[in-house]
């Protein structure tokens, strides 16, 4: 009876441990992206007073809401999902273009999935981590403003390539009690694309290297 009595309350002990080892986390909190973009001059197969050089582009920095799901693999590793609601970046002119301002606009979905690990024990409050994954940007609604249009010569479509690339990231969490949580992260990824404008028969080509760092803070829910 004793040993009946031992593995009952060692199976009690458990259930209660895991009902406590909350293995998913949904997020959502702020995000600000900041563009270090780098891109050459346009190449253009049109005559060169049309694209006179230097003509090139720079993408601002742009603020959006974070939305975030982590699965607990064990007391160290967990994958992380991060996304968000889908921000707007403004693009000036660089050389002739500068004096135009915003001569375009884009939106991008950049969803990215992370191996997390974190250092410390579970129970401990503070646990910073680092991670490393895979991003996938998606760009999408891109159009050319009225000035943009008159810089480039008439109406413009735009059209860029998606891109999937490296990402990393480090943070830290602080546990609050067994179900909230705020976290704090620092990510990078590599986002590159091919870029044409096309302005009648006139197409113009870049490549933008977008270089983001991303800064994170966030809510977490624990279930």
């Amino acid at each position: 009876m004793k040993k009946i009595h031992f593995a009952v309350s060692a199976l009690f002990g458990l259930a209660c441990l895991s009902a406590h080892a909350y293995e998913n986390t949904v997020r959502a909190g702020f995000i600000n992206v900041q563009v270090h973009s780098e891109s050459p001059d346009f190449t253009s197969n049109g005559p060169a007073f049309l694209t006179p050089q230097p003509a090139g582009l720079v993408v601002q920095n742009a603020n959006t809401l974070a939305l975030g799901y982590s699965r607990r693999i064990n007391d160290h590793f967990e994958l992380d999902f991060v996304a968000g609601i889908p921000p707007e970046h403004e693009v000036v002119g660089r050389g002739t273009l500068a004096p135009y301002g915003v001569i375009s606009k884009v939106k991008q979905r950049a969803p990215t999935l992370f191996v997390n690990y974190s250092f410390g024990k579970p129970t401990d409050s503070w646990r910073p981590f680092v991670g490393l994954g895979l991003n996938y940007t998606q760009f999408f609604d891109a159009k050319s403003t009225a000035i943009g249009n008159i810089a480039t010569g008439g109406p413009t479509k735009i059209d860029l390539k998606d891109s999937i690339g490296l990402a990393g990231q480090m943070g830290v969490k602080y546990q609050f009690n067994e179900r909230w949580s705020v976290t704090g992260t620092i990510a990078a990824a590599k986002v590159k694309t091919d870029m044409t404008a096309t302005t009648g028969s006139i197409e113009r080509k870049t490549t933008i290297d977008f270089r983001p760092v991303v800064y994170c803070v966030a809510l977490g829910y624990s279930f």
